[in-house]
């Protein structure tokens, strides 16, 4: 495996991880009765789940950009994304390149039939036949 290739091996793996958090996220935003969100760490650490409070507006905030993610003071991983807000507690990160377009077309919020097609997509990046 060229260098190239494990470095995208490693991206869409750690994309996946942040995603996976942002889907966990979310849910527990619709069972949260208004008030702060008290979410999980959205960082590439797939063994993480410290747990972040997150003003419901700020939150939604974040939301707006299906790019960005929050993470833990200290959990930013700077070669995968950039810091774009620090915050009381966490920081807004901000994906970027074939991450980005990932996080996009994975994004919870999106309409679920366009995300099925994605889903499939990044599994192809995964697998190269």
């Amino acid at each position: 495996m060229s260098v190239p290739t494990k470095r995208l091996a490693r991206s869409s793996q750690d994309a996946r991880s942040q995603l996976l958090f942002r889907e966990l996220n979310e849910q527990i935003r619709k069972i949260a009765a208004g008030g702060d969100v008290d979410a999980v760490c959205e960082c590439v650490n797939d063994a993480c789940f410290d747990r972040l409070v997150v003003p419901l507006d700020e939150y939604e905030a974040v939301r707006r950009f299906p790019t960005r993610f929050v993470v833990k003071e200290g959990h930013v991983t700077h070669d995968v994304e950039r810091a774009v807000e620090s915050c009381a507690g966490y920081v807004v990160v901000e994906k970027s390149g074939a991450d980005a377009e990932h996080a996009i077309m994975l994004d919870p919020r999106r309409n679920a039939s366009r995300r099925l097609y994605a889903v499939k997509d990044l599994d192809a990046v995964k697998d190269p036949v």
